[in-house]
């Protein structure tokens, strides 16, 4: 791709790659409609700690979930410090650490990056398909593919540009996370499935929480990183947003490995009663990856009830 001399014309042309036809970013959410929840109706903050752990429970595994209101900073979590293995939830504090590089001007959004076929890093053969033939691509695309298509070669050539893993854990220290550890490459772990990244829900909860109030990134950053996570559909559709009422608006980066399905993201309550922030992780289940896939759907929607239940934040 060219540089183009706008920057505002060229984060639109960003959007416009990776948005599929009649889909734009809306500050709108999405009307109270009412959808049944297995997990029973939720009166108070004990009462959904208590559904949320009756449901991590069902799915035999270790889990970590906390949901976090944004506005007000009302937390429920449960095992909310332990750190599980993010998969490719990673990807989200690594979009966040090139964005920041791209603001300190230590890269471009629109700078270019070659790839070859023999940077393909292992994946679904959907993203290998994107690299059969070298390729220039920019940074904004890059993380695009990262984070929409989840795409493991753009994520390998994103930690190249920024040093390496330990820059994300770096820049994850500094914003006071110290529960987020990316030590190793998708290519790496690939290679030798020894030592995942890791993570705690109540640190990206935390994190989602920083992005949605604009403390982490400057406006046009923070709105190209959310339309990404917003056309995220590497299995979301079954997971965070699978019981919510029908055009709610959630931002996610989904996570998943052969005993591990993990969802983390943010969702827009309706009658301005602000965002919830929402992390499940999931590891090690004896269960099929559709009931974990229903235990993060059903988690998702008990806190959802919840906090569209508390009085609008002044």
């Amino acid at each position: 791709m060219k540089f183009l001399a706008n920057r505002s014309v060229f984060l639109l042309a960003m959007l416009l790659a990776f948005m599929p036809l009649g889909c734009a970013r809306s500050n709108q959410p999405a009307p109270a409609t009412q959808v049944s929840s297995s997990a029973g109706r939720v009166e108070n903050a004990d009462t959904l700690q208590a559904a949320l752990r009756q449901i991590a429970e069902g799915v035999k595994a270790d889990v970590s979930v906390a949901a976090l209101h944004v506005e007000s900073g009302k937390t429920i979590e449960v095992d909310g410090a332990k750190k599980l293995p993010l998969y490719s939830v990673f990807k989200l504090p690594l979009a966040i650490t090139v964005l920041k590089e791209v603001e300190a001007g230590k890269l471009k959004l629109d700078q270019t990056v070659k790839i070859l076929p023999t940077d393909v890093a292992p994946g679904s053969q959907y993203n290998s398909d994107l690299w059969r033939q070298p390729a220039e691509k920019t940074v904004a695309e890059l993380i695009g593919f990262s984070i929409v298509r989840s795409d493991n070669t753009s994520t390998d050539k994103l930690l190249g540009l920024i040093g390496g893993p330990p820059v994300v854990t770096q820049q994850m220290r500094a914003l006071g996370l110290s529960n987020i550890d990316v030590i190793v490459t998708s290519r790496e772990f690939g290679a030798h499935r020894g030592s995942p990244n890791l993570g705690s829900t109540m640190d990206l909860v935390r994190l989602l929480a920083q992005l949605q109030e604009g403390k982490l990134l400057q406006p046009s950053n923070r709105d190209l990183l959310l339309s990404y996570m917003e056309r995220a559909r590497t299995g979301g559709e079954r997971r965070l947003r699978a019981n919510l009422p029908p055009g709610t608006q959630v931002a996610e980066k989904t996570g998943t490995g052969e005993l591990n399905t993990n969802d983390a993201g943010l969702i827009t309550l309706p009658d301005n009663k602000g965002h919830l922030a929402i992390a499940v992780l999931i590891s090690n289940s004896k269960m099929p990856a559709e009931k974990q896939e229903a235990a993060i759907a059903e988690m998702s929607r008990a806190a959802y009830d919840f906090f569209v239940a508390q009085p609008t934040p002044k």
